[in-house]
């Protein structure tokens, strides 16, 4: 008796679909993880113009602005990071504790002032600043440039404390030049007395004032480099190393639009922000003050979108 044909189609060409299909879907897989871990793109434009108008007040409040999100921030501005112009603003001349945003100000003196490749002699007073800090020790040694790089992504209070202990000339000559930079730039409603934002009586900024001064900053190589980090590794001076994250969590964001600039939080201040965001064509400095930890990223979020839709044609 002939054993019937098996009436079930063969098993390899089965197989071999099957196979070819899970190779199809792993590629696309991997192709998409690939991308959600682009960083973000952190270079400046060659060329890039400095506007002579940066966050001119809007002819109308920003809060009035045409379906812009409510949000929780007592200030906020966004302003157009090439041609600063302002795109959206909520009572954005409030004086204000600004917290470790105004960290940029303090980047933008050390680099200005030069001698980032020498060493600094950390200070008592540097060892003795509250969290967050690297916990640097009075007496060892390190580079100025290094420094810079941990204050920038990990907004440590101590290594802000040390650029400015160790530049030329005295710790008060150093603030005296922050707030002069921040005059010229166009910044004039600030008052800054300590390099790194801690609360201190008198101290204040205005949203405004904040987004002319991360304008500047953002046409700067070095801060735009360090400010979209997600990590680095600082190495103490007995040998440690310690990976340092970025406080700014709006860079694990995928896509990877934000691209820096800079977080901060104190008691008095709230959870505050200035960050830089590209896309398609435009560039963009969201800045919020004064708000909280559960609101301030997704706000910055909200707000991104918010314009994102209005660019879209």
């Amino acid at each position: 008796m002939k054993t019937p044909p098996d009436s079930n189609p063969p098993d390899k060409p089965q197989s071999s679909t099957v196979s070819s299909f899970l190779a199809f879907a792993t590629a696309i897989v991997v192709f998409l993880w690939a991308c959600s871990l682009t960083p973000p793109d952190h270079t400046v434009t060659p060329g890039m113009a400095f506007s002579k108008s940066v966050a001119s007040p809007m002819r109308a409040g920003g809060e009035f602005t045409f379906n812009a999100p409510i949000i929780v921030a007592r200030s906020a501005i966004v302003i157009d990071a090439e041609t600063g112009e302002t795109l959206f603003e909520k009572h954005a001349d409030a004086r204000l504790p600004v917290a470790s945003t105004q960290k940029l100000l303090t980047a933008m003196e050390a680099i200005a002032s030069g001698g980032l490749d020498r060493e600094a002699v950390v200070t008592l007073r540097d060892q003795l600043q509250p969290p967050t800090k690297l916990d640097l020790v009075a007496g060892t040694r390190y580079r100025r440039d290094d420094l810079l790089a941990a204050m920038l992504v990990s907004s440590a209070n101590d290594a802000a404390s040390a650029l400015a202990s160790s530049a030329r000339g005295s710790y008060g000559d150093f603030i005296s030049n922050m707030n002069r930079r921040a005059k010229l730039l166009g910044a004039r409603n600030s008052m800054f007395l300590n390099p790194h934002g801690l609360d201190a009586p008198g101290q204040h900024s205005t949203a405004r004032d904040s987004a002319i001064i991360a304008y500047y900053a953002y046409r700067n190589p070095l801060i735009r480099h360090w400010v979209a980090q997600e990590m680095i590794p600082f190495t103490h001076s007995d040998g440690r190393t310690l990976m340092l994250e970025n406080t700014n969590l709006l860079l694990w964001h995928r896509p990877a639009y934000f691209n820096g600039l800079k977080s901060g939080f104190t008691l008095q201040g709230g959870k505050c922000l200035i960050a830089s965001a590209k896309y398609d064509h435009r560039e963009i400095i969201i800045v919020l003050l004064g708000s909280t930890q559960d609101a301030i990223f997704s706000d910055a979020k909200r707000l991104f979108r918010w314009q994102q839709k209005r660019d879209a044609p």
